[in-house]
């Protein structure tokens, strides 16, 4: 019998290799273990290792926990991580009762996460900004058993708010963190409106965080007289609230974890804080490192970025005034414009217009002829 002979009749006779022993655990602890890897492994790697766990990672068991965190997908386009979240969402089959988004959602997104996961109990988006375009509102109306919406750098309106909480009765837990351009743009008022909003329509609220958010004191004192069975209270960085007085305490008395306007962001999962700058330019200096080539040759951009700079500085004692200076449609907090051009720009922005500067000036009272 010649070497070939032998090879195959020993191929032909030899028990096959054992399987692997991770194949022999349970289902239920192989998913288990799986879900810890976070659904872009799973998908990219651990479902192509064998069969076995290929089955596995089309249960829909699996799929109830969705965890698409920026940190473990930084390096994803939107595009690709929206798909692998819409892979999941179908592979769940209805029985996913948690979703966590970061930086990629958008009101497309969000219809067919509700077309598909009425079972939603925990719902997570951060860096949405604003792309959900009243998409949020859409989608709880189809999420009736949701307890907790947690929702960071991400622009919703007080009608979002109002029917979330008639539509999710379950409710129990809600964070607001305020999207980059509400803090600066969206007057103390608009979200007083939205505290109101919180108060009529999600009283059975045990915990709300209302982070960098402009509402004041009457705000406050709505949530406290609608939400009574409120255990936790954070409102952190929120610089137009002042607790001196009955409302401290009132709040210290009825809430059990209070976190107060300056109390500490060490342990909070973003950057988050009530910084002091010298001068506006100080401000601009810490925030580009380009600050003078970069600021910049436009009256308007100038305005909001000082905006911004009194929205993060200003004290507890005297809070930005109501958003009353409007520029291209929108609201930047009311700022005499000699103050924008004092903070390192005598003669007014590099590059604007002396007839732009002007007719802005004029628009607020303001002589152009002796006010530069």
């Amino acid at each position: 019998m010649s070497n070939a002979e032998e090879k195959v009749e020993a191929s032909s006779t030899a028990p096959p290799p054992p399987s692997p022993p991770w194949v022999e655990l349970p289902a239920e602890i192989t998913i288990d273990i799986l879900q810890r890897l976070g659904t872009i492994e799973i998908l990219e790697s651990a479902q192509r290792v064998c069969s076995t766990w290929w089955k596995v990672c089309h249960d829909p068991a699996m799929w109830r926990v969705i965890d698409l965190k920026r940190v473990v997908c930084r390096s994803k386009l939107a595009y690709v991580l929206e798909k692998i979240c819409r892979l999941a969402v179908r592979r769940s089959q209805g029985q996913t009762f948690k979703i966590s988004i970061d930086n990629f959602g958008n009101e497309r997104l969000l219809s067919y996460i509700a077309s598909r996961s009425s079972q939603l109990r925990h719902l997570r988006l951060v860096k949405c900004y604003n792309r959900l375009s009243g998409g949020l509102a859409s989608a709880a109306k189809n999420f009736p058993f949701l307890e907790e919406l947690h929702i960071y750098f991400t622009s919703i309106t007080k009608d979002d708010i109002e029917i979330v909480g008639r539509s999710c009765p379950l409710l129990k837990s809600f964070v607001l963190h305020a999207s980059p351009f509400d803090k600066v743009r969206t007057p103390p008022s608009q979200d007083n409106d939205k505290a109101v909003a919180i108060a009529r329509c999600m009283r059975g609220l045990r915990h709300l965080a209302l982070i960098e958010n402009n509402l004041t004191n009457e705000g406050l004192q709505a949530i406290l007289d609608g939400c009574p069975h409120l255990e936790s209270l954070d409102l952190r960085c929120c610089c137009c609230i002042d607790l001196e007085g009955d409302l401290g305490r009132r709040c210290s008395q009825q809430i059990v974890d209070l976190k107060k306007p300056r109390d500490s962001t060490c342990d909070y999962e973003f950057d988050c804080k009530i910084r002091h700058y010298r001068s506006f330019e100080d401000y601009c200096r810490s925030r580009f490192s380009n600050y003078n080539s970069f600021i910049v040759g436009d009256i308007h951009e100038c305005l909001y970025l000082y905006g911004k700079f009194v929205a993060e500085t200003s004290p507890l004692a005297s809070p930005p005034s109501p958003a009353a200076f409007r520029s291209a449609g929108e609201y930047i907090y009311d700022v005499p414009v000699t103050d924008v051009f004092q903070a390192g720009h005598m003669d007014g922005p590099p590059g604007s217009s002396l007839a732009n500067v002007n007719s802005l000036k004029e628009g607020y009272g303001v002589d152009p002829r002796t006010d530069l």
